[in-house]
This record gives structure tokens, C-alpha cells and sequence, in this order.
């Protein structure tokens, strides 16, 4: 068995999308007693590789176990400063593909590849190219934009989403066949350090970026003295640069608050802490977004909210999305809607630590079933179509 996976930048890239490939390289070890994987990626003119060990990389960056047996790296030369030399990058990748009985797709494009059997991990469908504004600015480029529509379309034997919410629009968007198309939840790593005694902090886990909507987080907690006064807002997360006028922005509302702490850049065992040893979780992406003409900018699914369950962080997240198949509304935590019920919920949970304490078990519970393993399962269930 010869398998496939392409996935963009994993020279320079560390986040969600290359987790999901190294748990299916992980997954794919177990399904089929070690296949020969070659993990396919890009090659920049100016980028100088002299060693690079794929499945180091993987497990050093997320914890993984993958074995170094029948795994290998390819680079494939990537130019995409136009619309012919991108093409003609497709195209080599399209070839690359013809080697391989399985060809798995994990970044997010409209890419299309020649194996035997051809799947894409939709982490959120892509529109159609005939929707674009581009198309609607130049309609004589309606028709080839109508053939890579389609290409997409007829392209691929599976399509896996990683969430209830992205099935429904990639059907909403794509109308793809129902027997061609499997929900496979990401696997989220538990939180395995030990439980500390929960001090009162609210904890929020994310890039510092305004798709976020940290402000109106802050905003909430700063309107309530008996927040102010009795806990602590702790927000740590990713800064970089094309971002840092909302990160000033954020610096400027919380500069007079010692009740609020912002850390930049943490480590994942400085974020694992915050999870064992504060009492609540918040999260406000999608606010203010109405997911019937932006649904690409709510949370897809919600890898934080999950790990702060598996850590018995009760989630206090906003009723939209992805959140909505994670958190059961006053089970295992709290949806809202409103700021106001943010905080509303926050305060009855602090005010009632009897069930707080059975919403944390709950909650850590229900993030078993986002494991390793029954990634594994669900998976190898889905390529047996």
C-alpha cells in the first residue's frame, strides 16, 4: 500500500493543519500495518534543505508516536507568483500523485490529483470559483473557473470534514453525493499534566487576532465587578506580525486592569498549566458574524475548547459553529449568545462550585471522545468505502 499526503509549507508551518496530518500518519500506521507514506510538501527557490527528518518533526511538535518506518519526505518546486507558473505546479503535483494508490489532499485548495483513489480533508469547504468576485469582475474567465469547479467536484472518490458544521456546507456549497463524503472528527491530545487546586481564573486560548474577538471578551469581563474583583482573565496566545496592530489594540484595553493578564508567545506547557488551573474557558469566535454569509469566519470545530475540557476547563463559548457540537448546553458547559449571558453563566458556575465540579467531569468525559484512538477508528471506518 502506497499513500500519499499533501500538505503545504510543512518546512515552515506549525499548526492545525499539520496536527491533522501527523495523526493521520499516525492513524495510517495502525490501519494498514505500516504503509509506505511519503508526506508531499513544498520547495521554495530559496529554501535550502540539508536535513530534514519528517517524522521527528511531527512528533517532537505534537506529542505524536509515529514510527520512522516506510515515511518519507518529497518536495515538489513551487513557484506561484502567477497564474501560469501555479498551474503549472498543480500539474506537477498531479503527476507526483500518479504513484500512489491512496492520495490524500489535507490542505485547504481546490488542488485535484490522479491516484487510484483520491481524498480530501475538508477542514472547511472552498467556494466555487464561479462565485468568485474575480469571475464576477472578469465573467470571460466564467468558463475555465466552471472547469476547475467541476474538476474539484468529480476529482475526488472521499471527502472527510472534520466537523457536523463543515458537512453541512460543503453539501450547502458543493452538493457533493452523501456516499462519498465521511465526518472523521480531529484528534485532539488530552491534557495529561496533573490537575492543579483551580484558582478563580477565566482562561482564553488563542492567536491573538481580531477573528477572534478577544476585545468583546474583555469587554464583558471589565463590565462586571464581581468578575474584576474576584478572578483573574488570562489570555495567552500566538503574536505575529501581520497581526500586531490588534495585538496594540488589545495591549491598550487591559492596561489599566490587573485583573487581566495577556501572554504572548507561551509555551505549550505554560498553556497546559493555564487549562489545569483555571476554572473556566472562554471563547467568542463568530460573534457579531452572520454564518449564513460568512460561515468560513466561525470556528469549524474547536481543537482549544476541546482541550480545555480534557483538562476540566468548563467551556463558556459562544453558541455558533462548531462550539455547538462540543459543548452540550448546561451538561458539560455553557453556549451564549450575548455577552451578557457570558457573563451571567460564568457567575452562576462560580456561585455554584458543586456544579461546576460536575460540568468539569463531564466535560473531561466528553474530550475522550475526541482521542487518538477513535480518530484511528473513524478513520480507517471512512477508507473502507
Amino acid at each position: 500500500m502506497k499513500i500519499g499526503i499533501y500538505i503545504s509549507d510543512i518546512l515552515f508551518c506549525i499548526g492545525g493543519t499539520e496536527a491533522y496530518c501527523a495523526y493521520i500518519c499516525h492513524a495510517l500506521q495502525q490501519i494498514y500495518n505500516y504503509p509506505e507514506i511519503t508526506v508531499v510538501s513544498e520547495k521554495y527557490k530559496d529554501t535550502s534543505i540539508q536535513e530534514f527528518n519528517i517524522v521527528s518533526r511531527l512528533n517532537s511538535c505534537f506529542g505524536m508516536s509515529i514510527k520512522d518506518r516506510n515515511i518519507k519526505l518529497e518536495l515538489v518546486f513551487a513557484d506561484k507568483t502567477n497564474f501560469i507558473k501555479r498551474a503549472l505546479f498543480e500539474r506537477r503535483l498531479k503527476k507526483v500523485s500518479r504513484n500512489y494508490d491512496f492520495f490524500i489532499n489535507v490542505s485547504i485548495n481546490l488542488f485535484t490529483f490522479n491516484s487510484k483513489f483520491n481524498i480530501v480533508i475538508v477542514h472547511f469547504p472552498q467556494y466555487r470559483k464561479t462565485k468568485s468576485a474575480f469571475v464576477k469582475k472578469y465573467p470571460f474567465m466564467l468558463f475555465p473557473a466552471w472547469l476547475k469547479d467541476l474538476s474539484f467536484l468529480n476529482n475526488y472518490d472521499l471527502y472527510i470534514t472534520n466537523s457536523q458544521y463543515t458537512k453541512y456546507w460543503l453539501n450547502r456549497i458543493w452538493h457533493i453525493d452523501e456516499k462519498k463524503t465521511a465526518l472523521v472528527y480531529p484528534a485532539v491530545s488530552p491534557i495529561t499534566m496533573p490537575i492543579e487546586l483551580r484558582s478563580n481564573k477565566i482562561f482564553v486560548c488563542s492567536r491573538i487576532e481580531e477573528s477572534k474577538k478577544i476585545e468583546i471578551l474583555i469587554t464583558a469581563f471589565l463590565s462586571n465587578e464581581t468578575l474584576k474583583n474576584n478572578f483573574k482573565l488570562v489570555i495567552a496566545g500566538l503574536i505575529i506580525e501581520e497581526h500586531l496592530k490588534y495585538v496594540r489594540k488589545i495591549r491598550d484595553l487591559i492596561k489599566d486592569c490587573n485583573s487581566i493578564i495577556l501572554h504572548e508567545n507561551p509555551t505549550r506547557n505554560e498553556i497546559e498549566n493555564y487549562y489545569c488551573n483555571s476554572k473556566f474557558f472562554w471563547h467568542a469566535k463568530g460573534y457579531d458574524i452572520n454564518e449564513e454569509t460568512d460561515p468560513y469566519e466561525l470556528e469549524h470545530f474547536g481543537i482549544t475548547t476541546v482541550e480545555a475540557m480534557s483538562a476540566g476547563c468548563v467551556p463558556v463559548v459562544i453558541n455558533k459553529g462548531g462550539q455547538k457540537e462540543i459543548v452540550e448546553n448546561g451538561i458539560n458547559g455553557f453556549l451564549w449568545d450575548t455577552p451578557d449571558q457570558l457573563i451571567e453563566k460564568t457567575i452562576y458556575l462560580s456561585q455554584h462550585e458543586d456544579e461546576r465540579n460536575k460540568m468539569s467531569e463531564k466535560a473531561i468525559k466528553k474530550a475522550q471522545d475526541y482521542s487518538l484512538d477513535n480518530f484511528t477508528r473513524n478513520l480507517g471506518e471512512a477508507l473502507k468505502i
